[in-house]
């Protein structure tokens, strides 16, 4: 019998350690700035930088004591500006969904994966809804980044957001849709996990 009970002990003190060791799960509140262009090539177009923002929550769910998967729903303005700003500039409104996957280090983090991107709006510099015509309505990006986050849970972070989808649509007007435009956006995030980092 005691030869039984001391691996079953060990077993058991083996586990509760490893779950001391892992993180607890967390949710948070979060928010970016960015700046975001159009990648790619479309007949006479010709892209310019402008500021985006973003706002939402996140989490993190541990699967050990340094890997978690990370979903976000974040609220999304882009502005996606051209020279030829009248015509073939748009202003879309989003719900991003980015489901990464992150390695925690020491208060480091890294982190990778796909992103899901629900048009809400969109409008042309005349303020005309373009969104069903112009707009692609569920587009796919990937996501990589870095960042460090405080024992009191403050995080501050870097990505960058590129597409993998095109933005416009094949029916999209003046020349948008002609071409493989795809969203490129660099992110500056502040967070904040509830209860603190783990």
């Amino acid at each position: 019998m005691k030869k039984l009970l001391f691996p079953i002990a060990l077993l058991a003190s083996t586990i509760g350690a490893a779950q001391a060791q892992q993180p607890a799960n967390s949710i948070g509140i979060k928010a970016g700035y960015g700046i975001t262009s159009l990648s790619g090539s479309s007949t006479g177009y010709s892209s310019v930088n402008h500021s985006a923002y973003q706002a939402g929550l996140m989490a993190d769910v541990y699967f050990g004591e340094a890997i978690s998967f990370h979903p976000e729903a974040l609220y999304t303005k882009q502005y996606f500006d051209a020279k030829d700003l009248l015509n073939q500039s748009r202003d879309v409104d989003y719900i991003n969904v980015p489901l990464l996957a992150r390695y925690h280090a020491d208060g480091l983090f890294f982190e990778a994966g796909p992103e899901v991107n629900f048009a809400l709006s969109g409008k042309d510099e005349a303020g005309a809804d373009i969104k069903s015509r112009d707009v692609t309505p569920v587009a796919l990006d990937y996501v990589v980044g870095l960042g460090y986050e405080l024992p009191v849970g403050l995080s501050l972070g870097v990505r960058y957001d590129g597409g993998i989808s095109h933005t416009y649509k094949d029916t999209a007007a003046n020349s948008l849709g002609t071409g493989s435009l795809r969203a490129s956006t660099f992110w500056l995030n502040l967070g904040y996990a509830f209860g603190g980092s783990k």
